[in-house]
C-alpha cells in the first residue's frame, strides 16, 4: 500500500501513460510517476512535503501543477529531508529516489515549456 503520484499533460500519448506503469518503482520520476509506500515512511514524508496542500486535500482528480509552489517545496526537500534522511532513500548509484523527485519536476517544466497544461493526480 502507498501513495502514487501521476503527472499528466494535454496531448499525452498512450506511450507516455504506459511508461508510468512501473510496478511501483520509486525511481521513475522521469516518466511522471512518484511512489511513497506506507512501509517506507520517508517516501511518504517526501511526497507530503513536495505536494503539501495538494496532498492534504487529495481527491484523486488531477489538479493544475503549481510550479512556484512545487519548486519551493522541492528546494525544502533538497535542504532538509533529502540531506537528513538520504540513507533512508533508495539510491544505488544507478537509480535514485531523490533524483526521481528532481526528474519529476523537470519533466513537468519541460511539458510546460512545450506549451502543455500540466496536471498532477495523487492517489
Amino acid at each position: 500500500m502507498g501513495v502514487d503520484v501521476y503527472l499528466s499533460w494535454n496531448g499525452m500519448t498512450k506511450e507516455d501513460k504506459e511508461k508510468q506503469y512501473t510496478g511501483f518503482d520509486c525511481t521513475c520520476g522521469k516518466f511522471g510517476y512518484l511512489r511513497g509506500a506506507f512501509s517506507d515512511h520517508v517516501g511518504l514524508d517526501a511526497i507530503r512535503i513536495l505536494f503539501g496542500k495538494y496532498y492534504a486535500s487529495s481527491s484523486q482528480k488531477p489538479i493544475i501543477f503549481d510550479f512556484k509552489y512545487i519548486e519551493k517545496n522541492l528546494a525544502k526537500l533538497e535542504k532538509g529531508l533529502f540531506i537528513k534522511r538520504k540513507k533512508d532513500f533508495y539510491d544505488d548509484g544507478k537509480k535514485s529516489e531523490i533524483q526521481s523527485y528532481r526528474d519529476f519536476v523537470a519533466l513537468a517544466k519541460k511539458k510546460r515549456d512545450e506549451g502543455k497544461k500540466v496536471m498532477v493526480a495523487i492517489r
